[in-house]
C-alpha cells in the first residue's frame, strides 16, 4: 500500500461532516429533555462520528503497530 501525504478534497469534506455529525449529537447527547436510552443512543452515534473523523489518523497508527 502506497503512503500518500496530501488528502483528497472529498476526502477533508467528509473527514468535517463525521466531525460535525459528531458534535451534534454530542451536543444533544447531553440535552437533559431526551430520554436515557435516546440519550445513550445519541452518545454511542458521536463516537461513531468522531472515530469516522478520526479514521486517517487511526489507520496510521494501526500501520505503524504492524
Amino acid at each position: 500500500m502506497t503512503k500518500r501525504t496530501q488528502k483528497s478534497t472529498g476526502e477533508m469534506i467528509s473527514t468535517l461532516v463525521f466531525a460535525l455529525g459528531g458534535l451534534v449529537l454530542l451536543g444533544a447527547a447531553l440535552d437533559p429533555g431526551f430520554g436515557m436510552m435516546e440519550r445513550l443512543a445519541m452518545g454511542i452515534g458521536a463516537l461513531g462520528g468522531f472515530a469516522a473523523a478520526g479514521r486517517f489518523g487511526i489507520a496510521a497508527i494501526l500501520a505503524r503497530r504492524r
